[in-house]
């Protein structure tokens, strides 16, 4: 475990990043080629909407009923039951094979009771063994690994499908997810499980909630507003333009590399005092760049968009992510309802990706271009910088 005033990252929670990398690896897959088979088997976007639509609305669901089961027991087996039901689901979808647009719904509760299990583990692993001084490093990592994980995983992907054919390539990509499931899963049998607070109780928890966790909440709901969408759409509409899977393996993987140094920069150069300005020039430049693309919607102005998001997002998300766990461990009266506050936070979030997502099916039913929605979406994360303000330099 990590003490309370080192800056040095333990082996557990290094452990724990390795973990996080494969689970990325097959998430980054996931992300873009199971939305992509929903597509090429449906045809309609609103297909694939509809899916990450009932992910995000099972997520908080499932953190809730997580914390009430596996606070007393540790939060280690609900990471590993997270990672079984993502092998169970890509097991389900070589199983069905083009069945699976029928049972749509079905398979976004399935994710979402996978990601909120999943999560769960990792996100209250994440509090309990990195601490004040180490957290942004931890988060520049994690970042850092989601990006190496999205550059290598989708480019390997679309290569496979491309060489392999459609039906075959997709069996094999979704073989190589189970793959990656099933080594985090054995990589969790070495952490040791933590010792806390056994009782969990939300109703105190949400006595002691605070101005600056209101804050983090009304940021975590702009960040989900943007991110439910941006998870899938930026891809299919890509891919719409190219009809090329390896080409879109291509695109991931310049945008991961750009990610992956900017989450680098990031994480080595942040500090308390940084926080507001990197919040506000992200915001800025986003909204900046989204606005290109209104003006004309092309596969250039996607690729410039693309850099733009992997650029500049980090200089949102490691500092918000950071103040959204030191605001919990600051506040004496806070610290023993962590696994609490952590499932709370999932709330706003989620509620702000479920909206993204309606939106999104609004628009597809009025016939209204999606590129006015990714505009719109840019510009919801200016005012998060301004309501951080004074939390970033406190947390």
């Amino acid at each position: 475990m990590s003490s309370k005033n080192s800056t040095v990252i333990d082996s557990q929670a290094s452990r724990l990043l390795v973990v996080h990398t494969l689970f990325l690896t097959g998430v980054s897959l996931s992300n873009i080629f199971f939305n992509i088979y929903l597509w090429k088997l449906s045809q309609n976007l609103e297909i694939a909407a509809i899916f990450n639509l009932f992910q995000f609305i099972m997520v908080p669901f499932v953190f809730f009923m997580a914390t009430h089961l596996f606070k007393q027991k540790g939060i280690i087996l609900s990471m590993r039951l997270g990672l079984l039901v993502h092998v169970g689901f890509f097991l389900l979808v070589l199983l069905l094979k083009d069945k699976i647009t029928h049972l749509t719904p079905l398979f976004g509760v399935l994710m979402g009771l996978g990601q909120g299990l999943y999560y769960f583990g990792y996100n209250v692993s994440t509090y309990d063994w990195t601490n004040n001084q180490n957290r942004d490093r931890f988060s520049g990592f994690n970042g850092a690994a989601n990006a190496l994980a999205g550059m290598v995983a989708p480019l390997v992907g679309g290569f496979i499908i491309r060489k392999l054919g459609t039906t075959t390539g997709y069996i094999a990509v979704f073989s190589i997810m189970v793959i990656c499931f099933i080594l985090a899963t054995m990589i969790t049998g070495t952490f040791v499980a933590r010792t806390g607070k056994p009782r969990c109780n939300f109703t105190q928890a949400r006595v002691l909630i605070g101005a600056e966790w209101r804050r983090v909440n009304w940021s975590m709901f702009l960040r989900g507003l943007r991110e439910g969408v941006m998870s899938f759409l930026l891809i299919l509409i890509f891919y719409e333009f190219s009809q090329n899977e390896l080409q879109l393996g291509f695109f991931n993987f310049v945008l991961s590399i750009i990610t992956f140094l900017s989450y680098y920069f990031v994480g080595r150069f942040i500090s308390r005092d940084r926080r507001f300005l990197f919040m506000f020039l992200g915001g800025i430049l986003l909204a900046l760049f989204t606005t290109m693309v209104l003006w004309e919607p092309s596969l250039k102005s996607f690729w410039l968009f693309g850099i733009a998001n992997s650029l500049f997002y980090p200089l949102i998300f490691v500092p918000l992510t950071t103040i959204s766990y030191n605001v919990i461990r600051n506040n004496l009266r806070t610290a023993d309802y962590q696994v609490e506050f952590l499932s709370l936070r999932e709330i706003p979030l989620n509620i702000g990706r479920i909206l993204g997502i309606l939106l999104l099916i609004y628009f597809i039913n009025r016939s209204w271009p999606a590129v006015w929605l990714l505009w719109g979406l840019g510009l919801s994360q200016l005012p998060i910088a301004s309501i951080l303000k004074r939390v970033s330099k406190s947390a």
